[in-house]
């Protein structure tokens, strides 16, 4: 993650690429395992998040939107980076 989030307007210019969704799975392997996205909003995403008041793409570094994906939050979180 950057040393500071980078705050920005809502809308395609604060999306995530490929690789920060893979440096996500990777950095949290351990506490991930099989759990969906609901899991990882209440125990990664908003406890990093939260401290700053910003999104996770403004923490990781937000990069402009090419593809929108959209994904079933009940699945597990590890599936999803598999497909993308």
């Amino acid at each position: 993650l950057p040393a500071a989030p980078l705050k920005c307007e809502r809308g395609p210019s604060r999306a995530i690429t490929v690789q920060q969704l893979l440096a996500l799975l990777n950095a949290f392997e351990h506490h991930i395992r099989s759990r969906n996205m609901y899991y990882m909003s209440e125990n990664i995403v908003k406890p990093l998040t939260k401290p700053h008041r910003v999104s996770y793409a403004e923490l990781a570094g937000p990069q402009a939107l090419t593809w929108f994906v959209s994904h079933f939050w009940g699945m597990p979180f590890r599936h999803f980076v598999e497909s993308v």
